[in-house]
This record gives structure tokens, C-alpha cells and sequence, in this order.
């Protein structure tokens, strides 16, 4: 590990079947090297893609199947993309042809009782949605995961805020995370919770969440958090933890808010997106 080194996470990944795949891996490379750029570093950066993946949805495994097949993942432009298999069951490594690297981080995003969500990063496990919250959180770090609950539209306010902002008091840094993600939307009041994970010292880390849309392939690594410090080829995901929990890490989040149009655009497209899925009994 380089600690002069930076990592860029994006902490809420999703995987669409939507996406051009190598486009897909391709813009995050590229928006990981523009957030490398701002910080001087673009010689020694590495980008680290943490999927939370809702339930039925196994992109990490299919990744991994790749690796263990040896193919690769192309494009029309030239691009090829190989997966590697590291030491742990949570992490894979991805090489383009043309020198790009990053890694890939297991994780789920759980909907719990109170219908609010978590996410559990760095962990090959599938966690049983509808627990309770705080059931849900303690057994993604017994799991050894780094829990998250994520910033939704509507899903901080009125009851299920105030469960937020009760479970957050009883939280310590380092052990517990908010998210945000370039999906708020800027005309909106900044987050209660928020300004209470600062006052408490929580970290919030960015994601930037792409929608399932084919137009939204390129947004992984466009919203995250940059660290010092680097990861090892073989554990990768245990070093990045590590990295997370330690009290002397400093996060740097960066990304950009939702306008309005786009944001109404955005909430139209996923009604349409919500009735034409089939329906679950």
C-alpha cells in the first residue's frame, strides 16, 4: 500500500442491464482521473466501484464468472476490460487494454422494516430485507461490512426521519455512515440528519446511484469520497475498510446536486420504469 497514493470510491454503485459495460467501466475510470486531477494526483490514484445491489441483482458474481472464464468485456471502440479474482470473496480487480485499472467492491442495498435503506458495503453477503434497522446495520458489521443508510427522496421526512435521526444519535463515528448521492435534488433544504452526522462527526459519503437508464452508464465515480492511501492487489476490500473505520482518515466527498429539470425528468422516467416492471406476488 502507497500512502501517498489516493483512493476514489463511489460508494453507491448500481449495475443496470442497460448499460454498455465497457462504456460503463471506461467513464468511471475517466471520472476517477478527473477527480485524481483536482487533487494533483493523477500519477497515483486508484478507483474503487462499491456495488449495492438490490435484492435478485448478482452483477458481482456475473464479474466473477468472467474471471474465472477469462472473458473480457468489450467494446466497438476498442476498449477491453479482463477481471481478476483477488484473495477475498467481496473484491475483484479489472484491467483495460489501454493501462486503465479499478476495483470492484461486493455489496447490497437492503431495504429494512422501517422503509428506509442500507447499504452493506465490502461484503459478499446477502442480508434478508424487512429486519429491523438497527438488526439490519449491526449484522452488516458483524458481517464485517461497512453500513451506510442513503439519502432517498422522500424517505427522510416525516416518520421515518425522525426514526433516522433517533437511530443516528446512537451512533459513533466510524462505525456507522449517511450517504448522499448526486440524485438530491439543490432546490431542496440540506438534510436535518446531515447536520447531525457533522455535528456527531459522522462521515457522509457520496455515491452517485445510476438510474436504470441506458443514458446513465456513465455517471459511476462521478460522485464519491477520496482518501489517502492505497490498497494491496490481493485484499483490497479489507484495506479499504480499514482505511474507512480508522478515526484518522479524512474523507473528502465531492459531487454535484440534481437540478430541477433533470430531477423531475428523472422522477417521471422511474414511475414509467416502476409499472413496467412485472409484479411480484
Amino acid at each position: 500500500m502507497n500512502p501517498s497514493s489516493v483512493l476514489i470510491v463511489d460508494s453507491h454503485v448500481h449495475i443496470h442491464p442497460s448499460f454498455p459495460l465497457a462504456n460503463f467501466l471506461d467513464s468511471a475510470h475517466k471520472n476517477c482521473y478527473f477527480e485524481a486531477h483536482t487533487r494533483h494526483q493523477t500519477e497515483s490514484f486508484t478507483g474503487f466501484l462499491l456495488l449495492t445491489e438490490s435484492w435478485g441483482d448478482n452483477w458481482f458474481q456475473q464479474f466473477a464468472s468472467w474471471a474465472d472464464e477469462g472473458k473480457a468485456i468489450r467494446n466497438d471502440q476498442g476498449s477491453e476490460w479482463k477481471v481478476q479474482r483477488t484473495e477475498e470473496a467481496c473484491s475483484l480487480l479489472l484491467k483495460a487494454n489501454h493501462g486503465a485499472k479499478l476495483y470492484l467492491g461486493a455489496g447490497r442495498q437492503i431495504v429494512v422494516k422501517e422503509d428506509l435503506e442500507v447499504l452493506a458495503l465490502l461484503t459478499a453477503t446477502q442480508f434478508p430485507e424487512r429486519v429491523g434497522l438497527k438488526d439490519t446495520v449491526d449484522s452488516v458489521r458483524s458481517d464485517g461490512g461497512v453500513a451506510v443508510v442513503p439519502w432517498g427522496f422522500g424517505k427522510w421526512w416525516g416518520r421515518r426521519g425522525q426514526i433516522l435521526t433517533d437511530f443516528l444519535l446512537s451512533q459513533t463515528p466510524t462505525t456507522f455512515f449517511l450517504g448522499d448521492n448526486s440524485g438530491r435534488p439543490s432546490f431542496l433544504p440540506f438534510p436535518a440528519q446531515f447536520q447531525q452526522a457533522r455535528v456527531q462527526g459522522i462521515a457522509i459519503l457520496p455515491g452517485s446511484d445510476p438510474l436504470p437508464f441506458a443514458s446513465e452508464y456513465w455517471r459511476p465515480c462521478s460522485a464519491g469520497f477520496a482518501i489517502q492511501g492505497g490498497v494491496g492487489h490481493q485484499t483490497p476490500a479489507k484495506d479499504l475498510r480499514q482505511l474507512m473505520v480508522d478515526p484518522r482518515t479524512s474523507f473528502y466527498p465531492y459531487h454535484q446536486t440534481e437540478g430541477l429539470f433533470r430531477f423531475i425528468r428523472n422522477q417521471i422516467g422511474m414511475q414509467i420504469v416502476k409499472r413496467q416492471r412485472p409484479k411480484t406476488n
